[in-house]
């Protein structure tokens, strides 16, 4: 019944610069709007399609930019649509959520950030389309407000292809933080342990390198919507995550850690969780 992102199952992904997308809470007042579900209308396409109410405009790229450097600034403005990381991943709240940026297709990253900087990293030379896409908390794309730009990468310096190895050493992921029946309130941040896997911010939606990729953290189910992606609270490329709980009823909940490729598919086998007490 949702969306799917293009070029994977999932077609999910992230950012070059972590910092410039959402890698957590961003440590405001929660705004004092009510939970209410999303009413997802059919696009001419035949996709599902959020209701936002979203006004969005780029003034970075411009069209027809020439880019010999090895990242993509960006710059972005929403109105009419309060963008806020800290709910993504818990149930949809009227007007509030965030953008999506996919480059030739693919998902880079969600962001509530105006500006931000898409890696090239293992992206050929040659004409490219970034997609800004508003976006609901449990991840469904408004293509109504959609704005689509294309541009030429032309690296005056080009950069080395990172290339995976095969291994038959099987990926895993622990959650070494918070300890099982720990309370947290507020925010908290979620500390990982990869094994026989490399995290890469770079390789962000890019084309899938064996042994490479980052991790998601989802509350309660890995399984709602686009293979768990609309419980996803977040992804980082990093040990740790900053989960924030303004979008989580007190109680008991579960939150998951899942190694995913750069499109975003899950790791089968490679995921971890814990129990905490929210208050």
């Amino acid at each position: 019944m949702y969306r799917k992102w293009p070029q994977t199952a999932l077609a999910a992904a992230g950012l070059a610069l972590v910092a410039a997308g959402c890698g957590g809470s961003s440590g405001k007042s929660a705004p004092k709007v009510p939970a209410k579900p999303a009413k997802p209308a059919q696009s001419s396409s035949g996709m599902m399609s959020a209701n936002t109410g979203a006004r969005l405009s780029v003034s970075l790229p411009r069209p027809g930019t020439v880019l010999t450097a090895n990242s993509e600034p960006t710059d972005v403005r929403v109105s009419h649509f309060k963008v806020d990381c800290r709910f993504a991943g818990t149930a949809n709240r009227m007007g509030v959520g965030h953008y999506h940026i996919e480059l030739d297709g693919s998902l880079v990253n969600m962001f509530c950030k105006d500006r931000a900087a898409v890696s090239l990293q293992n992206v050929k030379p040659g004409k490219h389309t970034l997609a800004f896409i508003p976006a609901d908390d449990e991840h469904t794309d408004d293509m109504k407000a959609a704005k689509k730009v294309s541009f030429v990468y032309r690296p005056a310096h080009p950069l080395k292809a990172i290339t995976g190895e095969k291994s038959s050493a099987k990926p895993s992921i622990r959650i070494l933080s918070p300890k099982p029946g720990s309370t947290v309130h507020g925010s908290f941040d979620l500390t990982v342990a990869p094994k026989n896997f490399e995290f890469s911010c770079a390789l962000y939606g890019k084309k899938d390198v064996p042994g490479y990729g980052h991790w998601h953290a989802n509350v309660d189910s890995t399984r709602k919507g686009m293979m768990g992606m609309e419980t996803m609270l977040g992804m980082s490329c990093g040990r740790s995550f900053h989960v924030s709980l303004a979008g989580i009823k007190p109680g008991r909940h579960t939150f998951f850690a899942i190694l995913e490729d750069n499109q975003h598919a899950p790791t089968p086998g490679a995921q971890d969780s814990v129990v905490l007490n929210v208050r």
